[in-house]
C-alpha cells in the first residue's frame, strides 16, 4: 500500500512539474510575439480549452446517463 501511495505522490509531482514547465514555455512564447499575434494565439488556445471542456462535460453527462440506465435495469 505504501508503494501505491508513493507512486501516486510521484505521479502528482510529475504532473505538477509538467504543467509548470508547459506554462513557462507558453508564457515565453507569448512574450516573444507581437501583441496582435500573442492575442490571436491566446484566443486560439482559449477556444481549444473551451472545446475540451465541452467534450469532457458531454462524456461525464453520457456516463451519468449510462449509470442511471444500468441502475434502473438492475431493479
Amino acid at each position: 500500500m505504501r508503494f501505491v501511495n508513493a507512486a501516486l505522490v510521484a505521479l502528482a509531482l510529475l504532473a505538477t512539474l509538467g504543467g509548470y514547465l508547459q506554462e513557462k514555455k507558453r508564457l515565453a512564447t507569448i512574450l516573444a510575439l507581437a501583441p496582435e499575434a500573442a492575442r490571436a494565439l491566446y484566443e486560439r488556445a482559449q477556444l481549444r480549452r473551451e472545446r475540451v471542456l465541452m467534450v469532457v462535460t458531454g462524456a461525464l453527462i453520457a456516463a451519468a446517463v449510462v449509470a442511471l440506465i444500468l441502475l434502473e435495469v438492475r431493479r
